[in-house]
């Protein structure tokens, strides 16, 4: 048997993929402005690049969106009042300087329109020239629209699995983090409690940025389980993370009214601690692509009903419950996308 030749194993292969799709993307966006004649071609080559930045932390196909509509909006809205403006130069920098904080104060609640106040002060500022306003207008829109084309193109036609490479890498680095976040709430230390909230807010942004992920990988036509499962296991670390606040509201009550520098975690919630620990090895485990035998059902000393009317306890139980039953649901996401064996 003829022996195949050595497949070649590059270290940052995502990185090389992103970076060959954004020399593609860059010169293809660049060669069609300017067949088009568009009178500024690098505004198609900036909005390919940004499109296919987002590719590497999720978000592509919402940022291409996002940039097509503001570019739209911003563009008309420069054109209407480029129209009004009081002639000089006083009356350009007055209609530049109130529209762009107008559009402003709009994009900081709607995200698409955060491009707008660039597109309609360039087309202030610019419908003094021979071109006019409308020309303007129009030349904006469409070198944009073909950057974003462009980006979009890039990476669905050139290594179409990137996106779905990203996700998986995210996936996992998304338990791992959780699985820290876990452990350092167990270990129930009074100092850390900075760094727990710190750990908090970053894995709110981590999983934000998964569910864009998720939505960026694109399935070809046929059967949509996986799609599916995707969006399904970005909703299973969201409860995960919600039973993990839960239970560090409990080990945050003790820690209130246990003794100075005392920790939880070797007081009342010591048993619960210790039955939580074995999420956080699942945790670890999911993270390095491993599954794991299920969690077992807390034991009834450990439920709601024994913990009583305490706060921290009756905060542990429901946390540890629902922990149980939202890790091992997402354990099974991982298996069905293949991210865990």
């Amino acid at each position: 048997m003829k022996a195949g030749l050595p497949r070649l194993k590059l270290p940052h292969t995502i990185e090389v993929r992103a970076a060959l799709q954004m020399a593609a993307g860059a010169g293809a966006a660049l060669i069609i402005a300017t067949w088009l004649k568009l009178p500024h071609p690098y505004w198609s080559v900036i909005s390919a690049i940004v499109v296919i930045q987002a590719s590497t932390g999720g978000g592509v196909l919402k940022v291409a969106r996002d940039r097509a509509l503001g570019t739209g909006f911003g563009a008309v809205v420069g054109a209407l009042v480029a129209l009004v403006r009081p002639e000089g130069l006083a009356g350009m920098a007055a209609a530049v300087s109130l529209t762009a904080a107008v559009l402003a104060l709009f994009a900081a609640r709607r995200p698409w329109l955060k491009v707008a106040p660039v597109t309609a002060a360039i087309v202030i500022a610019g419908a003094a020239g021979p071109d006019g306003t409308a020309s303007l207008a129009l030349d904006r829109v469409f070198e944009i629209l073909v950057g974003s084309a462009s980006g979009v193109a890039s990476i669905l036609l050139l290594f179409p699995r990137h996106a779905r490479d990203v996700f998986r890498r995210m996936a996992g680095q998304v338990a791992g983090e959780t699985g820290e976040l876990l452990a350092m709430i167990l270990h129930g230390d009074p100092r850390e409690a900075a760094d727990i909230l710190d750990r908090h807010r970053k894995l709110k942004a981590r999983l934000t940025a998964l569910e864009a992920a998720a939505g960026d990988v694109l399935d070809l036509p046929g059967p949509q389980k996986e799609a599916a499962d995707r969006a399904a296991l970005v909703r299973a670390f969201w409860r995960v993370r919600s039973d993990i606040v839960i239970i560090g509201r409990g080990f945050q009550s003790a820690a209130e009214a246990a003794a100075p520098g005392a920790s939880p975690a070797v007081g009342k919630l010591a048993p619960w601690t210790l039955a939580a620990g074995g999420a956080t090895e699942r945790l670890k485990g999911l993270s390095e692509g491993r599954a794991s035998a299920p969690l077992e059902a807390p034991d009834d000393t450990l439920t709601l009903a024994a913990a009583g009317a305490e706060p921290s306890l009756a905060a542990a139980a429901i946390g540890l419950a629902h922990l149980q039953r939202d890790l091992n649901d997402l354990a099974d996401r991982f298996a069905d996308l293949g991210l865990a064996a």
